[in-house]
């Protein structure tokens, strides 16, 4: 009894719950079927491993931000325009090795923030950090940071760390001269040393009327997210009105 504790002991000293959970039943199982001391080593290492993934993906998704988890198999390509062997190709994360963004552009409720999301899912399955935010609250708390001096450790935390930043619905809201210069900071510090994926329901010629009609601005901001990345137009029904219409919500006759 007493070496049972002192191995708990020793378990919860050394954060192995992974091995505390399962060294006695492993052990139970080792002397029934006459595994090695090695084996049974090795097979307590791997549920140790095991458990430390999971809850390092766990981890990841909580702190991305991603407001409702969706993935991919849940889109509906049947409904979209998007080309399912891109999305494939992007769910591979190659983009985020080559630095590469990903510019999803549609009309509301087509499933660019579905895609985006699913991607950004993707990242914090294979341990990478992401931050997913609406261009609106980006906005905010971008100004919350300068009104208290810390801007700088906002961009180091929440923009420089995640090798993949997620904005969503760009061009909903306008932004005033220090929010674009904010903007352009943020694309500005991505630039080749991360990935941003950008939903926005406008293309780009109607980019400087959310950039402050900043001509200048605008054009250094796309030369900077376009030179490497992929251009995604979603079309298609929206999602909401298609299931309202077949809830029988919608009234689509001509009366």
């Amino acid at each position: 009894m007493l070496l049972h504790e002192n191995i708990n002991e020793y378990c919860l000293k050394f954060k192995l719950p992974g091995i505390l959970e399962h060294y006695q039943h492993l052990a139970d199982i080792a002397s029934k079927e006459k595994i090695s001391y090695s084996e049974y080593l090795y097979k307590l290492l791997e549920f140790e491993n095991k458990g430390r993934e999971i809850r390092s993906k766990d981890m990841l998704l909580k702190i991305s931000g991603i407001p409702k988890l969706k993935t991919i198999e849940s889109f509906d390509y049947k409904s979209s325009s998007v080309d399912k062997t891109l999305i494939n190709e992007l769910l591979t994360l190659r983009f985020i090795d080559e630095y590469k963004n990903i510019l999803l552009f549609g009309p509301s409720g087509v499933g660019k923030t579905h895609l985006a999301t699913a991607i950004a899912y993707a990242t914090t399955q294979q341990r990478i950090k992401t931050k997913f935010i609406s261009a609106s609250d980006l906005m905010i708390q971008l100004e919350s940071a300068q009104s208290q001096n810390k801007l700088d450790n906002y961009f180091k935390r929440v923009i420089g760390i995640p090798k993949l930043l997620v904005i969503d619905e760009f061009g909903y809201v306008k932004f005033n001269e220090n929010q674009a210069n904010l903007f352009f900071q943020i694309v500005n510090k991505k630039y080749e040393l991360g990935s941003i994926i950008i939903t926005s329901n406008l293309s780009f010629t109607k980019w400087k009327e959310v950039l402050n009609n900043d001509e200048a601005l605008t054009a250094a901001i796309l030369d900077r997210l376009i030179h490497h990345s992929h251009l995604i137009n979603v079309t298609g029904e929206s999602y909401r009105l298609k299931q309202k219409r077949e809830a029988g919500l919608l009234d689509i006759s001509n009366k």
